[in-house]
């Protein structure tokens, strides 16, 4: 048997994850983002984000990187 919840974006989802949990005959919890948009805050707040910023940032002190040139941007961005 399954049942659906939905909850707020403020939930905090790990502590309603534990919780339900608790409950007898609860064997499992799984939280779905599907149809999700995300905000560009929600975005920039989350800690896949940070990583990922980190990682581009240590790539380029290290000089990992690609030089693109001015079409190519401009060709990615849509400008003419």
């Amino acid at each position: 048997m399954e049942i659906t919840i939905k909850l707020d974006d403020k939930t905090d989802v790990s502590f309603f994850k534990k919780m339900l949990l608790q409950l007898k005959g609860v064997k499992s919890v799984e939280v779905s983002d599907e149809g999700k948009t995300y905000s560009w805050d929600e975005i920039e707040s989350s800690e896949d984000f940070k990583k990922v910023l980190e990682e581009s940032h240590k790539d380029f002190e290290e000089g990992r990187y690609e030089k693109y040139s001015e079409e190519l941007m401009d060709s990615i961005f849509n400008k003419k």
